[in-house]
């Protein structure tokens, strides 16, 4: 199984980078043309030698081969944008997109969970169980964008709580966490919400509450129950925080790995862009294999074979 898995993340990787080379190809506009800018005056020969530096006077398939043997080591070239080696480029990027969807992630499992248990109709506390059921799927449908717009009109620019760009000091985080975790919080408590009431529909729920167990202890033991699609969600919701921060980091002004994307897909820098989606790709395998080793330590009833 474990075996499996590994060879499923290369295929990712090599599907994702050979996705977006293709692609970065076929759009239109020259890399060098869009480098040197739309105002740049250069001669004939000149142009041919740039062109010629940066290897895109060669067959396509040369160029394929040649960027895939150099990923294969991770050595993605250089930026045409920055001028920066793009394996560095994405070092100095990382820590700032990961420090933020850590934070993103553990917003994302406090509100969902909340929300999720919220939703119960518990006995001895206030039956608002079908509005905050709502909540979740209006989360889930308000895009990442809309989610961000209103929290800078509403945070920044309205009550000046906190600074609107940024990424130089730990409140500029806030926002962009949020907007993150909206989302995520949307899709786990939608999860986790229908599989508690799975859960308080066993027997063993009934048989708790019969021998006086009390409602917090009984709700204890149905989280720990519940929570293994919680648990699988959580790692999809980091892959969509990777998507998302596009997005989030564009508004923001976040100089993180979306930030660098959105440059790297303007300027048609495939170098840059190829370099971060396999960072993406493998991030996301790497993740998802972390939670398929972890379950065997949530649930013993499930085996995991190498």
């Amino acid at each position: 199984m474990l075996t499996k898995k590994l060879l499923q993340a290369a295929f990712v990787a090599w599907a994702s980078f050979t996705l977006t080379f293709a692609i970065l190809y076929w759009l239109p506009g020259d890399p060098v043309s869009i480098m040197l800018g739309a105002d740049a005056q250069v001669d004939p020969a000149a142009f041919a030698k740039i062109r010629a530096q940066y290897g895109f006077d060669r067959p396509l398939i040369i160029q394929y081969a040649d960027a895939l043997w150099r990923a294969l080591h991770l050595d993605f070239g250089t930026s045409l944008v920055t001028g920066k080696s793009v394996t560095a480029s994405i070092a100095e990027a990382a820590p700032v997109t990961a420090q933020l969807a850590f934070i993103a992630l553990a917003l994302s499992v406090i509100l969902g969970t909340t929300l999720a248990v919220l939703s119960l109709d518990l006995p001895g506390f206030p039956r608002f169980g079908v509005i905050f059921s709502k909540i979740p799927s209006i989360f889930v449908a308000v895009p990442t964008f809309v989610v961000g717009l209103l929290l800078l009109q509403f945070f920044a620019f309205t009550l000046r709580w906190v600074p609107a760009t940024g990424s130089d000091s730990w409140l500029t985080l806030v926002l962009p966490a949020l907007t993150l975790a909206i989302p995520g919080a949307g899709l786990l408590g939608q999860v986790l919400s229908n599989s508690l009431h799975q859960t308080y529909s066993e027997t063993f729920i009934r048989l708790m509450r019969s021998r006086g167990y009390s409602e917090l202890r009984i709700l204890g033991h149905a989280l720990h129950n519940a929570s293994l699609p919680a648990f699988t969600m959580a790692g999809l919701i980091v892959g969509g925080t990777l998507a998302s921060s596009v997005v989030t980091e564009t508004v923001f002004s976040r100089q993180g790995i979306g930030r660098l994307m959105q440059m790297g897909v303007t300027n048609k820098d495939i170098n840059l862009v190829c370099g971060l989606i396999v960072f993406s790709a493998l991030t996301y395998v790497v993740i998802n294999l972390l939670v398929d080793l972890l379950y065997p330590l949530l649930d013993p009833r499930v085996e995991y074979r190498a």
